[in-house]
């Protein structure tokens, strides 16, 4: 009954704000709007000889497990990501849908809708279906933020599809989509695990104090290049962005 309850639908206020009710632009506006990727926007039309711009919006997800002790792990960084642009871009957390901690706000003028699943990593895909559905949220603007080991730690990789890659939230995500896989994600690395020690242990442990400086400044870059992401979609910028990831470690 209390799952229920918490899952219910945002008050209408809420969804319109998301949905981003067009606005006319003054003449100085124009300049900057020109500037956002044509995929960012839904529609323009003129009233009162003013434009008047409608934007897609973006549903950006973290995934994670909920409750204090999974907090700081491996296991956790996409969470980690989404308070990193909840603090940037100001968009405070602060309602539950869809079994989900979600805000709404906006990236310049783009709407967004921030998500941080709770029903645990395995049932991600009971928050992303749902609330693409509800906000008319389309597959391209469904951006998943989470742990890659088959990543240097600290290393990033923003793409505009993909698979699975045998990770549990991913494959949630992917059934509760009709199971279609073309939306982008933004991968953040752990490496892998030593030896012969167990996966499971190894998400579920901390980063070492080295491991979470990369971790901290990793979190800061993919803030970042959300932001550009959002306003201008996959274009060379984000290309460079991937391969100066690739090669962030090396040394010549």
């Amino acid at each position: 009954m209390l799952l229920g309850a918490l899952s219910a639908p945002s008050p209408p206020h809420q969804r319109a704000i998301l949905n981003f009710r067009p606005r006319r632009l003054v003449p100085a506006e124009r300049a900057r709007v020109s500037a956002v990727s044509p995929a960012a926007v839904a529609g323009r039309s003129a009233v009162d000889g003013r434009e008047v711009v409608e934007y897609t919006p973006w549903l950006i997800v973290g995934l994670g497990n909920p409750g204090s002790k999974y907090h700081g792990t491996r296991h956790n960084v996409g969470f980690e990501m989404i308070d990193q642009i909840s603090k940037k871009e100001r968009i405070v957390l602060n309602t539950i849908q869809s079994k989900a901690l979600i805000g709404i706000g906006s990236i310049g003028e783009v709407p967004i809708l921030l998500a941080k699943p709770q029903a645990y990593m395995s049932c991600s895909g009971e928050s992303v279906g749902p609330l693409a559905a509800y906000y008319g949220v389309p597959l391209r603007h469904i951006l998943l933020v989470y742990d890659e080991m088959s990543l240097l730690n600290g290393v990033l990789r923003l793409q505009p599809k993909g698979g699975h890659g045998h990770h549990n939230g991913i494959k949630s995500v992917i059934g509760h989509l009709d199971n279609r896989r073309e939306f982008p994600r933004l991968c953040i690395g752990i490496g892998n695990p030593p030896g012969t020690m167990d996966m499971k242990a190894f998400l579920l442990q901390k980063f070492s104090s080295t491991e979470r400086k990369q971790i901290d400044a990793a979190v800061e870059q993919g803030a970042e290049a959300v932001r550009h992401l959002v306003l201008n979609g996959f274009n060379d910028q984000i290309t460079r962005f991937n391969l100066g990831q690739k090669y962030k470690y090396h040394t010549v």
